[in-house]
């Protein structure tokens, strides 16, 4: 599958995601999954994308799926960021965070972990770009549906595939 297809599939899981995010109620957020002391949420914003997953094989095994990367678009206020690898969001304005590799991800199941890809917080470095995105040092991602690997394993190695997820992104910045 290649990126313009899961492009594709990205763009009509936006119209899905309006439905699916307001049927699902807010949840907790586990404390495992809170900033430290001294970051505040800034913004959230609601994600529609797909979760991309390649099909590998060891020598002698059977292909199995592999998580690649995110792509989906945010909407949050007037502001449209787009999520990728890395992790990475990019906003219009230019500012983008990417995930500080010096800090571990803390992750938290899904309410349906059988079927709703986990819940995170990651710590981000910020590219010295102005914007929405400049100041912020967490993300969250919550209230997840969807997006886990297919349940059916792949046939052969190199198989990709885009798997339609919805979630809510919480951008955190310092205190003042």
């Amino acid at each position: 599958m290649t990126v313009k297809a899961i492009r594709g599939i990205a763009a009509a899981v936006v119209l899905l995601a309006a439905g699916a995010q307001a049927s699902r109620a807010e949840e907790a957020v586990p404390a495992a999954l809170q900033p430290p002391n001294g970051y505040t949420a800034a913004f959230s914003a609601k994600a529609a994308g797909v979760q991309i997953y390649t099909s590998t094989a060891a020598a002698g095994s059977a292909p199995t799926w592999t998580f690649e990367a995110p792509l989906a678009e945010l909407s949050a206020r007037d502001e449209v960021i787009h999520h990728y690898a890395g992790p990475s969001w990019e906003a219009a304005d230019g500012s983008k965070v990417t995930r500080d590799t010096s800090a571990p991800v803390m992750t938290v199941p899904a309410k349906q972990a059988g079927a709703d890809i986990s819940w995170l917080l990651i710590k981000v470095a910020a590219d010295p770009a102005p914007g929405v995105l400049s100041k912020v040092v967490y993300v969250q991602r919550i209230s997840t549906s969807g997006g886990i690997a297919p349940a059916k394993p792949p046939t052969r190695a190199g198989t990709k595939v885009g798997v339609p997820y919805t979630a809510t992104y919480v951008f955190y910045v310092k205190s003042n």
